[in-house]
């Protein structure tokens, strides 16, 4: 028997394997488990950015109606084990362990992402979820979990530029591949789009004779509680108050996508209402976003607000919150760290209006952006900033605490570092 331990040592060597002949080898291992993917009844998730809060609204609200609910999401923050959720609670390292021996003797040729996909499908199916909500990777037409059959819901968070390398260039390409999720007479759900991006939507929607849903924000933020991470929105057509558990300018976009969706879900006959939406946005925990930690005294109890920002688009987000929160007025510094594949010089520029100190840091990542790199960039594109490097991330926030406010971005994996430093675990409860 395999320990926790040697599972996760064995997942992490294979993140770096190189998928080379589509989901041939997926659909080999689903095929010698079961084929749990086709007996799963799923909300499917893709955008740019996003997801991880939509997964969590859907989730939440779900559960709130009473069903028995699916998680999976990635990336992780501190475990392994967030990134695969039943009813709300990450699933335990034995139970983990045991599936993963489970799936890697049927598929010993998958990658990192490829094996925990199989895991969670494998784990919903045997726990017999009512309805699991399913976070694509990266894209969407060749991503590993769009082996699911169909969806109740494809939903489509945004479009913007990430991952070009293997999205494309331009937002139509990119769309193309996020609208690969969209199923045979199926349903899709997304925001008001660029048109290059809706277009494609629509287009892929047409061909697969699929309904297609385009919503406008339908909620409007009234108040912050900064420190209790949580907002108050108000429904600009009836006027409901809604209390919101996750801090965010664009997550009016996410609430009107799961608010919509849930009431579609309602109208396909699964026991969901407007009540329970309520009673899951007021529920809802989601570690990462625009969140307020403090760092205690060996911190000199400074104000952390920890952000997975990680591309251009969700930089622009953060900015805008950040302008309309009270950090923007005080003196605070920013700890950031990348991993190499980003679009660095124009989250470096949304950043640079944002403070006058900077102190970069490494991620643990084979992938991570060189800091000294990334600090020689913000001191060309701000000359009078005060930039410094810490490889070490505790370094690095104990620097920024020195300013009594600091934020915290650039990567999910620097987000997981410093919440597990300054003592937020998150990976039991799962949210």
């Amino acid at each position: 028997m395999m320990t926790f331990e040697e599972a996760k040592a064995k997942l992490t060597g294979r993140q770096d394997f190189v998928k080379k002949d589509g989901l041939a080898r997926v659909y080999a291992c689903l095929e010698k488990i079961g084929n749990p993917h086709q007996r799963l009844k799923t909300i499917h998730v893709t955008g740019t950015n996003g997801k991880g809060s939509v997964c969590a609204l859907f989730e939440s609200s779900l559960r709130a109606a009473g069903l028995k609910t699916g998680l999976f999401i990635s990336p992780h923050l501190v475990s392994m084990t967030e990134r695969i959720q039943l009813n709300g609670k990450a699933i335990g390292p034995e139970a983990f362990t045991a599936l993963f021996e489970e799936v890697f003797t049927a598929g010993p040729d998958l990658s990192f992402f490829e094996l925990l996909t199989c895991m969670a499908f494998l784990y919903f199916v045997r726990e017999k979820t009512d309805l699991a909500v399913i976070e694509v990777g990266i894209g969407g037409r060749w991503d590993t979990t769009n082996v699911l059959l169909k969806p109740e819901l494809s939903v489509i968070t945004s479009v913007d530029y990430d991952h070009k390398k293997y999205l494309g260039a331009t937002l139509a390409e990119i769309a193309a591949q996020k609208a690969g999720i969209i199923k045979q007479d199926g349903i899709a759900i997304a925001p008001i789009l660029p048109p290059e991006a809706g277009t494609e939507i629509s287009k892929e929607a047409a061909a697969k004779n699929a309904q297609c849903h385009f919503f406008a924000p339908i909620f409007e933020i009234i108040s912050y509680d900064w420190e209790k991470n949580s907002m108050t929105l108000r429904h600009k057509k009836n006027g409901e108050i809604i209390n919101f558990g996750i801090i965010g300018e664009m997550q009016v976009s996410n609430a009107t996508l799961v608010w919509e969706g849930l009431e579609i879900l309602a109208g396909l006959g699964w026991p969901v209402n407007r009540a329970h939406a309520a009673a899951g946005f007021a529920a809802v925990r989601w570690p990462a976003r625009f969140q307020a930690v403090r760092g205690g005294p060996s911190f000199g109890n400074a104000l952390f607000i920890i952000d997975g920002a990680h591309n251009e688009e969700a930089a622009r987000a953060f900015a805008s919150t950040w302008a309309v929160s009270p950090f923007a007025g005080r003196p605070g510094a920013f700890v950031v760290a990348m991993l190499q594949d980003k679009e660095r010089r124009a989250i470096l520029e949304t950043l640079s209006k944002l403070s006058g100190r900077f102190v970069f840091t490494r991620p643990d990542s084979s992938r991570a952006a060189d800091p000294c790199a990334l600090a020689d960039e913000m001191a060309a594109i701000k000359p009078d900033a005060e930039v410094e490097v810490q490889e070490d991330i505790r370094a690095a926030l104990s620097a920024a605490a020195r300013s009594g406010t600091a934020a915290v971005l650039g990567s999910f994996y620097l987000a997981g570092a410093a919440l597990e430093i300054l003592g937020k675990q998150v990976a039991e409860s799962g949210a």
